[in-house]
């Protein structure tokens, strides 16, 4: 399974806002630019999530977007869906038929496919956007320490 980079923006963006404090908001431009995102193409993303109401907006002065509920409230699958991922790791997994594939009728390999993405849905649907951003930060900060230093 390959995430698009629509998924991977998406999951930026949204840990962007998971990391502000209270009710602030964040405008497209400013998260575009802290991740290095081009604006038109998150702003298609954000339609997206906002249907989903896994973000909200806030209009006028010091307008944006922000959560729509609490980090630790929103799993990694409800982001994949609203923005129409799938996880299956081949066409088949999905229900779906591969017309390169000459297996299809009789695959003995299908049951596997299929196994593959209930582990993959197991793992999305049990993280939540909270506990990706608490892995983020600890990332970052063991990062930030310079070795051989302590620090």
């Amino acid at each position: 399974m390959k995430l698009t980079t629509r998924t991977r923006y998406a999951l930026r963006a949204l840990v962007e806002l998971a990391k502000e404090p209270g009710d602030r908001s964040l405008s497209l431009d400013v998260i575009a630019r802290r991740q290095h995102v081009k604006p038109k193409y998150l702003e298609q993303i954000f339609i997206k999530l906002h249907k989903a109401k896994l973000v909200k907006s806030k209009k006028g002065p010091g307008g944006g977007y922000l959560l729509g509920r609490m980090p630790n409230s929103i799993k990694l699958s409800e982001i994949l869906a609203a923005v129409g991922e799938s996880t299956a790791p081949v066409l088949c997994a999905d229900g779906k038929g591969d017309k390169y594939c000459s297996g299809l009728v009789a695959c003995p390999m299908q049951p596997y496919w299929q196994k593959l993405k209930k582990l993959i849905d197991t793992f999305f649907e049990s993280t939540t956007l909270g506990s990706l951003c608490e892995d983020v930060s600890t990332s970052t900060a063991k990062k930030a320490k310079k070795p051989g230093t302590g620090i």
